[in-house]
């Protein structure tokens, strides 16, 4: 029996063993896109997700932007340089970058594309477009004077519908309504297509109370080009307020038996956009700005104008304070009219280590060096200089690339988070970089008490 066994089994082996077979031929490695993968990389995940959201603009990109290249970045990249008549490299030279920013810059202008907070998300929308306000049931209605445009910026309440039956009716199909793509995710979801005559983008986030998001409507006569809103809407979505249900600014509507509304107190005035520290003083301060755009905006520090909704310019002029970012001591003033000299270009791809680079704290740049990445105390926000001195620190080619530290400090802010709080701010880059001596302004400002 044993052997019987013995026999079958190697019967059995011998029938099952595979037949050798050639190994399959490895895939072509594509060098020119593995090339720009790692350029890609070395850039940094957002320095090229910035990249991402520019492509987006001009056309080049149908997806949201994850600061890692993929083929479509690649192919979008490449698309772009061939517009431009540049060598289709899928890596962006540094006057490349800055030619995408400017045509970026007049789509979003074209559309005037601004962040707006409400019902707990924070997201861009078209405001030059969609001037019309309505006050719905979950959230405020936008719309154009023809109607062609619509947006609803909702928050629904769990308790009201859940985030899986919210999806499950947006993308139930009906007549004169067609869905053509959906996706559902644990934290979001998005349902687009047509409904009556009309095109629509819907993206919401699931939080523990409520669904938020939006919904966008367009007439299909303003693609192709407005379809890239949704796309940068959808992009720059985020919660507000970590989760937590945000209190609407729409008025209460009195119900008839109501009591009739007693007159409001009068509001006490705003305040300054930056606040003044406790305990700083209120001495006047002098110091530095640049130009930025040729809307009159004007680069400065945080601590310059805390306190001051206002500052006085060289020359008298008055310029209004629109924010600023104490932590990283930048902020923002806008002049009207706007002062004569042409603003500086804005630098996107970040500096490299030994770059020579310059401080504009003067008419006259100041030469130094990009010595290290990162900022003492491994602060990654800013980079080590070789000397330091207060402006804004240039490029070789004159591009705003950081803010210098305003105490004098070897460091810089890097230039990544300089222009995201200018883009942030509403400012768009200009079409055409000035001279950077003639950029540079003096602020004064006087904190009240």
């Amino acid at each position: 029996m044993l052997a019987i066994s013995a026999v079958w089994a190697g019967h059995a082996f011998a029938q099952t063993k595979p037949a050798p077979t050639t190994p399959a031929p490895a895939a072509p490695v594509d060098a020119v896109f593995e090339a720009a993968k790692a350029a890609a990389s070395a850039m940094g995940v957002e320095d090229f997700a910035s990249i991402q959201q520019d492509l987006i603009w001009t056309g080049d990109l149908n997806s949201l932007p994850s600061g890692e290249m993929g083929k479509r970045s690649y192919e979008a990249i490449r698309a772009f340089q061939k517009r431009i008549k540049a060598k289709e490299t899928g890596i962006f030279t540094p006057p490349q970058r800055i030619t995408l920013a400017q045509h970026a810059a007049k789509f979003t202008a074209r559309y005037g594309f601004t962040t707006i907070t409400e019902h707990g998300i924070t997201l861009g929308y078209p405001a030059k477009l969609t001037t019309a306000r309505m006050e719905g049931k979950n959230g405020p209605h936008f719309a154009t004077p023809k109607n062609d445009v619509t947006l609803d910026i909702l928050a629904i309440p769990a308790e009201k519908e859940s985030f899986e039956a919210l999806f499950a009716r947006l993308k139930t199909e009906r007549p004169g309504r067609k869905v053509t793509y959906s996706l559902l995710r644990p934290d979001f979801l998005v349902v687009a297509g047509s409904n009556d005559g009309k095109s629509f983008y819907l993206r919401f986030v699931k939080t523990d109370t409520d669904s938020r998001g939006f919904a966008l409507g367009w007439d299909p006569a303003l693609s192709p080009g407005f379809d890239r809103v949704s796309i940068a809407m959808a992009s720059s979505m985020k919660l507000a307020d970590d989760g937590k249900p945000a209190a609407t600014e729409a008025p209460p509507i009195a119900k008839p038996a109501d009591k009739p509304a007693q007159a409001p107190e009068p509001s006490k005035p705003a305040g300054p956009p930056v606040p003044l520290p406790s305990g700083a003083s209120t001495a006047a301060k002098t110091g530095l700005g640049t130009l930025v755009s040729s809307n009159g905006d004007i680069l400065t520090y945080a601590g310059l104008v805390a306190g001051c909704e206002t500052v006085t310019l060289q020359g008298g002029a008055t310029a209004k304070v629109i924010g600023g970012d104490l932590g990283n001591d930048v902020a923002l003033v806008r002049a009207t009219p706007p002062p004569g000299p042409a603003p500086l270009a804005w630098r996107q791809p970040p500096l490299t280590q030994g770059e020579a680079v310059a401080l504009l704290s003067g008419p006259t740049p100041t030469a130094t060096t990009v010595t290290a990445l990162i900022g003492g105390n491994d602060d990654s926000r800013r980079i080590s200089l070789g000397s330091g001195a207060p402006g804004a620190l240039i490029d070789k080619d004159g591009a705003l690339a950081g803010l210098a530290a305003a105490n004098g400090e070897a460091t810089a802010l890097k230039g990544l988070f300089v222009t995201a709080f200018l883009r942030a701010s509403g400012v768009t880059p200009p079409e055409r970089g000035g001279d950077p001596s003639k950029a540079t302004v003096t602020l004064s400002c006087t904190p009240k008490s």
